[in-house]
């Protein structure tokens, strides 16, 4: 002890041996990495009556040095005083008592009592509040607790949690569990601060320190006892809120201070502790003693409605109690009546009180906090970004809470205030603010009329500030979108009747559409159109609702449910040709247009559909230009129409062109520009020129079959069907069907059983299977999706009719072939009257009947065969399409069995064409080469 205050004598000597206040006053001054000390505690420690914290003789020496006339080492001077200060600390400690006669009092086993008022329930002055009974759980938070205070002899922990998080609950089960039996314990009540300074000079009359007519000169004497004497104590300061009170904790011993301020325990000396939830078996076991029955379902019903906080749990339990009912959610009760407004055993006031008192302390602190809480309050019960609130600057909100928009630094503070009042929390990435939900249920309820509606406002309005607007091209953004669409609902979005709220809801429409949310999109875009469509101004709002029953037109087709996304349509277009505030070349009227052309290709009106295309490209590039994405995208539609009327040269031509302009536009990775990479494919199977399939698409294989898709992923997810025909078509037949099996699988997953992409992956899958020789599978899965395309699309839709074609291929390897002869007999029919007399379907369907013919017996074979040929010869540009080749090969078979001469010869000439383009070991060479005749099968196109 000599040796050390000799030590802190000589810099003293040096800097002129000043004033003990002097030297005090400067210490306030230094920065705030350093604690202050009042000037008794200089005097004492020069005159070697008590060794302080380390951080006390710091700021001292920091003082001292400054005001020398000489440079000093300062690491080295801390380094040589810090071994001195450390041995003067056990030497005085060594010689200290070993416990402080203050009062411990273990929880007593008392009889029930009646549950208090609230004005009755402030703990008394020294001695510790009472457990609560029936205390569950907490065991991994009690072992955190005793670690921390067993790992140093100076510790301050500091347990910080919301409102009812169970932080004086947790320490009161380390006193009972771990506290050692030669520990003295005070116990502070910090609520106000008299409450916390009675208590402290409480505990200097046990310290026999003379009370002073001044309270904070005693109180200061106390800690200064605490500091120096070094007694094995735990010093418990239970609801620290106010940081002001941070005066009255000691440097040095044990201490643990309990608080809703999270920054408390954010210093270096300070150990912060966190305050969880229950977790989920620790909820289960607290709600079974009242209810040992309750499922699983209840309880996280529970749990979704009141949290896993302790306060809120056992207040709900206690209106339970009182009622003498089971636990039950059900019926129309607001969650917020069953929070009894009685206090609970073991917490000072109730839930409710406790709630109303902070929200009244946050709006004398902060009414921007306030403000900011009630809208959030209107969110779904979701943690909200901090990412969410920062885009809402500008938004129209009253100007307190405007200002705390404007930047990150205000928007901090303001969070940080509402979880300083306990009634919000960061999550564990400090990305998201979560309103406590025992906050939320009280704030909801606490607002009025006025309140409320202004709430609701600012809600709507920071989800319209927050939304990143159209979302075609912002697919970086899709967590924020996904952000905004989990509060929509919670916030009745849809009956505002501000334009920038409406716009987002039609953003969220259009977005839950391109991901693939079909369900979602239909049910919001209905809801929106039918709210907004009502009373609404025709010179401002009616496009809204114009753009409403688009988009969700637009998820109607994408969920199947094809008949009234057309009659929406239909009913839309007309309204906006003959409204003077449109016309023929408004955007929105050509938008729909191209809506339309989507409907009349689902009902297989190909011409019609590559009619209104025409026209409607005409348009948007005499309005727009030829490089406008809406030009381009109506290019690309055309090029559908174009390949569903079987003109596949001209969609080639088309969607080169659009390819070319997506990926200069968007890059690759756009969904535009991967819906283009398929729409090629597909026209280059169209023309069986499936090495160009090959090389284009197997650069993306692993793309295509490494991932789950989303809507917007759509047209990787239909190049797996390209990439599987041309595989299929190159005799890689085993390769083809593995990926049409997941990819159908993973399109059904995404999109229905019923839509038209995964009916055509299933038909392309029983086309495979009937390649593969195994007729039965290939017979019941055509047979099950045929079912479907006549429930989806009618009995005379293309799509119908070409699936009852690739059925009857089965039957007639089945050994039906009068079954398959009358199938083939009738889709020329039908196929002539929907997609006119020379389209390639018609050719599969001669080849067909063909083989119908000569199988049956019928002597008129050759002359079916030949009228084949001739028609394929016609239809098809190329020599080498693999229908024409199949109308050679089924011809040269005919030939044999009539013993011409010409069949060696003209096999021949066939195999050699099969392998030149294949190679000799394709499955069809092989068949030709055998005299099998060669089946055309229909591949169904995507409208």
């Amino acid at each position: 002890m000599r040796e050390f205050v000799a030590a802190l004598h000589e810099v003293y000597d040096a800097a002129g041996q000043p004033a003990a206040r002097v030297i005090a006053r400067r210490t306030v001054s230094l920065h705030k990495a350093f604690e202050s000390v009042s000037h008794e505690t200089v005097s004492a420690t020069l005159r070697g009556d008590t060794v302080p914290a380390w951080e006390k003789i710091k700021s001292i020496l920091h003082v001292l040095v400054a005001m020398a006339p000489v440079e000093y080492d300062m690491v080295e001077l801390e380094q040589q005083t810090n071994e001195l200060w450390q041995r003067a600390r056990r030497e005085r400690q060594e010689s200290a008592p070993t416990y402080i006669p203050v009062q411990h009092q273990p929880n007593p086993v008392a009889p029930p009592r009646p549950v208090p008022m609230v004005d009755d329930a402030a703990p008394l002055v020294g001695v510790r509040p009472p457990a609560a009974p029936g205390f569950v759980g907490r065991a991994a938070l009690v072992d955190a607790v005793r670690t921390a205070l067993a790992g140093s002899h100076d510790v301050r922990l500091v347990l910080h949690g919301p409102i009812g998080a169970g932080k004086t609950q947790a320490v009161l089960q380390y006193l009972d569990r771990h506290l050692p039996t030669d520990q003295a314990v005070w116990w502070i009540p910090c609520g106000t601060a008299e409450s916390a300074l009675a208590s402290l000079l409480e505990l200097a009359a046990v310290l026999r320190i003379d009370r002073h007519l001044r309270v904070e000169h005693t109180v200061r004497l106390v800690l200064e006892r605490l500091e120096a004497q070094r007694y094995p104590y735990l010093m418990i300061f239970d609801g620290l809120d106010d940081r002001r009170l941070l005066r009255l904790v000691p440097n040095g011993g044990h201490v643990v201070i309990t608080t809703r301020d999270p920054a408390i325990g954010g210093d270096e000396a300070s150990t912060g502790l966190p305050v969880p939830d229950l977790a989920t078996t620790e909820v289960a076991e607290l709600l079974h003693g009242h209810d040992p029955d309750a499922p699983v379902e209840l309880i996280e019903a529970v749990v979704g409605a009141y949290g896993a906080a302790p306060l809120a749990l056992r207040q709900v339990l206690a209106w339970w109690q009182a009622t003498g009912a089971p636990l039950d959610l059900s019926g129309d009760l607001d969650p917020a009546d069953r929070l009894n407004p009685l206090p609970v055993d073991g917490y000072g006031r109730s839930a409710s009180l406790a709630l109303l008192f902070a929200l009244d302390r946050l709006e004398a602190a902060s009414r921007a906090a306030l403000l900011l809480l009630e809208a959030l309050v209107c969110f779904a019960p979701v943690p909200v970004s901090k990412a969410l609130l920062g885009r809402a600057a500008g938004a129209p909100v009253d100007a307190a809470l405007g200002e705390v928009l404007r930047g990150d630094i205000a928007l901090n503070k303001t969070i940080l205030e509402l979880r300083r009042q306990g009634l919000a929390r960061l999550t564990s990435d400090g990305a998201r603010i979560e309103v406590v939900p025992l906050a939320r249920l009280v704030a909801r309820r606490a607002l009025s009329g006025g309140e409320a509606e202004r709430a609701r406002r600012h809600a709507h309005a920071l989800l319209a500030a927050a939304d990143p607007g159209w979302p075609d091209d912002k697919s970086a953004s899709e967590d924020l979108y996904r952000e905004i669409a989990e509060h929509v609902d919670a916030t009745a979005m849809i009956e505002s009747r501000a334009r920038p709220v409406r716009e987002a809801v039609l953003h969220q429409i259009r977005f839950r559409y391109l991901v693939g949310e079909q369900m979602a999109a239909c049910e919001l875009g209905e809801n929106a159109y039918n709210a907004w469509r009502i009373g609404n101004d025709p010179d401002d709002d009616d496009q809204l609702v114009l753009r409403a029953s688009q988009a969700w037109a637009n998820a109607l087709r994408a969920n199947g449910r094809y008949e009234k996304a057309s009659r929406l349509t239909r009913e839309a277009m007309s309204q906006l040709r003959v409204d003077s505030h449109y016309g023929e070349d408004h955007p929105h009227t050509l938008g729909m247009a191209g809506s339309r052309a989507a409907d009349l290709r689902i009902a297989g009106d190909y011409e019609r559909a590559r009619e209104f295309d025409e026209e409607t490209l005409a348009r948007w590039a005499t309005q727009f230009g030829a490089d406008d994405p809406r030009t381009i995208m109506s290019r690309h539609n055309l090029a559908i129409s174009l390949r569903l009327a079987g003109a596949f040269e001209a969609a080639e031509a088309a969607d080169r062109t659009v390819l070319r302009q997506h990926r200069e536009m968007f890059g690759e990775e756009n969904w535009r520009t991967l819906l283009s990479v398929n729409a090629l494919a597909e026209d280059l199977n169209g023309q069986g020129r499936f090495a160009d399939v090959l090389r284009d698409l197997e650069p993306l294989r692993d793309r295509i079959t490494a991932r789950r898709w989303t809507w917007r992923d759509r047209g990787l997810m239909l190049a797996g069907r390209a990439l599987a025909l041309a595989l299929r078509g190159a005799g890689r037949r085993e390769e083809a069907l593995e990926l049409l099996r997941s990819t159908s699988t993973h399109c059904a997953e995404l999109l229905g059983e019923r839509h038209d992409h995964t009916l055509a992956l299933r038909m392309s899958l029983a086309n495979t299977l009937h390649m593969l020789g195994r007729a039965a599978e290939a017979a019941d899965e055509a047979g099950r999706v045929l079912d479907l395309y006549r429930r989806q699309f009618g009995e005379r839709n293309p799509l119908t009719v070409a699936a009852e074609i690739n059925l009857a291929n089965m039957r007639r390897a089945a050994g039906d072939v009068a079954g398959a002869m009358k199938v083939d007999g009738t889709s020329n029919e039908a196929l002539r009257d929907k997609v006119g007399p020379h389209h390639p379907f018609l050719v599969a369907v001669a080849v067909n009947h063909a083989s119908d013919v000569a199988r049956s017996g019928n002597p008129n074979r050759l002359d079916m065969s030949r009228r084949a040929l001739e028609f394929a010869t016609r239809v098809h540009n190329h020599r080498d399409h693999p229908d024409l080749l199949a109308a050679e090969a089924n011809l040269v078979v005919d030939l044999a069995a009539m013993n011409s001469p010409a069949a060696v010869s003209k096999r021949q000439q066939v195999l050699q064409r099969l392998e030149r383009l294949y190679g000799a070991d394709h499955p069809t060479a092989i068949s030709v080469a055998r005299g099998d005749r060669v089946d055309c099968v229909l591949e169904p196109p995507l409208p």
